[in-house]
């Protein structure tokens, strides 16, 4: 485990070192023109009492921004829902709480770090007192034109730099705590790492489940490193590494992905298929006087067979999993053009994040008749073990789209810890509650009924050759000199 861990604490490590910015750093350019008239910068969450924001903007040496127009404008967390729903620039800025007019007449001044206008530039800064006595509040700050909407003239790029601090601290407010809740999870999902292997170090054999799951809960302790990296880079210069937060989606993009597809084949019987009691249903449609749960449980019998080898030779399910897996990973990329300063648990706000919601809504309406319908051909002590499996699955699956629909009636300053908070957590007690359901003695019934532990105490992979008693046409995979079963 060691190795694997090993990038995101050399980055932990160079991020101590850093010297400590002095606020959130945003830099960028933009091009405004008639049909976008304005441009987002950044967003922050100010708590009760004083913060501020510096705004330095340029263009180069010889442009003219031939409008007096351009404006920096600043919107309180009621107002942006109302700005993005307004047609027409002039809509949008009557909602500004303050506006600022940007004149390029002076010198580039003090922008401070390394972000430098090149000689000649025509520059403009301004530098404003955050406040507040009421409660919390997240501030959205855009640059707009509203005279391009009426006649065309020329504009050349704009750079700017904006600086934000929140009292003392340069992080939101909203991302208060996360830190611990990063190296909670890293802790946890380390602990099922461990867990695991010291099950299947005690083990004749291990079951592929065993080492998906321990997979997953690699990649979510490595994603809530990374995200402890990014957070200690951003302390060190307002903002952050680029790579440990991309690293920290990814990995748990694809925690998701292998995660679902360990839930789905599960439930659907994987390795236990000839002792689910299949009747003659299976080969048929719905009856008309079953119920609508029975007609759905019939209906997903091809399916759940399908599930139920998914890497046997000539099964599609393993490359439609690796498929739904380099999916969520897309997805977590898209994501990044965004402005999410903390992507890894995003509020899934934005187009990808509804994506990924979505996906999971969809995968929960295949789960459901699968698990309903490998329940009702089980047994005894078999069905009670899928009986937990179906719970812990579908209520993680359930879990994502109940906490944004949650999230959505929470003031705004509230949405991305909760989010970010119960994803996270929800995601690591998963991976425990499965791993300990499915080595523990709750899933002995399983481990007993398995075509590849042969009937025996076993979970399922041979670490040696596989023995004489291995079933005929069980898939074989090979690390090393161990003969590795999965069907």
């Amino acid at each position: 485990m060691a190795p694997a861990f090993a990038p995101a604490l050399a980055l932990l490590a160079a991020a101590a070192v850093l010297r400590p910015a002095a606020g959130r750093v945003v830099t960028g350019s933009t091009v405004l023109t008639g049909e976008v008239t304005e441009q987002e910068l950044c967003k922050f969450a100010y708590r009760v009492g004083r913060g501020s924001f510096k705004l330095w903007a340029w263009v180069e040496a010889g442009a003219r921004y031939q409008s007096r127009e351009l404006t920096a404008y600043a919107y309180l967390d009621e107002q942006w829902p109302a700005m993005l729903a307004a047609t027409t620039c002039e809509e949008k800025v009557k909602l500004a709480r303050w506006a600022a007019p940007v004149a390029f007449d002076g010198a580039p001044g003090d922008a401070g770090g390394a972000w430098r206008p090149p000689a000649g530039a025509r520059a403009w800064s301004m530098r404003r007192a955050m406040t507040s006595s009421i409660r919390t509040h997240v501030w959205y700050f855009t640059l707009a034109d509203c005279s391009l909407e009426r006649f065309y003239h020329e504009v050349p790029a704009v750079h700017y730099r904006a600086e934000l601090l929140d009292g003392d601290s340069h992080l939101p407010v909203d991302e208060a705590g996360l830190g611990w809740l990063h190296a909670a999870n890293v802790a946890a999902a380390a602990a099922v790492v461990a867990w695991l292997a010291a099950r299947a170090r005690g083990a004749r054999a291990v079951h592929a489940a065993t080492l998906g799951l321990g997979g997953a809960a690699a990649l979510d302790a490595l994603s809530s490193l990374f995200e402890l990296a990014h957070v200690g880079f951003y302390a060190a210069d307002g903002v952050g590494s680029y790579a440990a937060d991309a690293l920290a989606a990814y990995c748990e993009a694809a925690c998701d992905g292998v995660l679902s597809a360990l839930v789905l084949c599960v439930a659907a019987g994987w390795t236990a298929g000839g002792h689910l009691g299949d009747d003659e249903k299976a080969g048929r449609g719905p009856l008309a006087a079953e119920t609508l749960a029975e007609r759905a449980a019939s209906a997903a019998a091809p399916v759940a067979a399908a599930l139920r080898r998914p890497l046997a030779p000539g099964s599609r399910v393993a490359a439609a999993a690796a498929a739904w897996t380099a999916a969520h990973v897309a997805l977590a990329q898209w994501s990044r053009v965004y402005d999410d300063d903390f992507d890894v648990f995003h509020d899934f706000e934005h187009a990808p994040g509804r994506a990924v919601v979505a996906l999971r809504v969809a995968l929960l309406a295949v789960f459901l008749p699968v698990a309903l319908r490998t329940q009702a051909c089980a047994g005894g002590r078999l069905r009670r073990f899928y009986v937990l499996w179906a719970t812990l699955g579908g209520a993680w699956l359930l879990s994502l789209p109940a906490i944004c629909l949650v999230a959505r009636s929470l003031p705004a300053y509230y949405r991305h810890r909760v989010v970010s908070g119960a994803t996270a957590a929800v995601q690591t007690a998963a991976l425990a509650c499965l791993a300990l359901l499915f080595t523990g003695r709750a899933g002995r019934a399983f481990r007993e009924a398995s075509s590849v532990a042969g009937g025996g105490e076993d979970l399922g992979l041979p670490r040696g050759g596989g023995g004489d008693d291995a079933p005929r046409g069980a898939a074989k995979l090979r690390l090393g000199p161990v003969k590795v079963r999965t069907d």
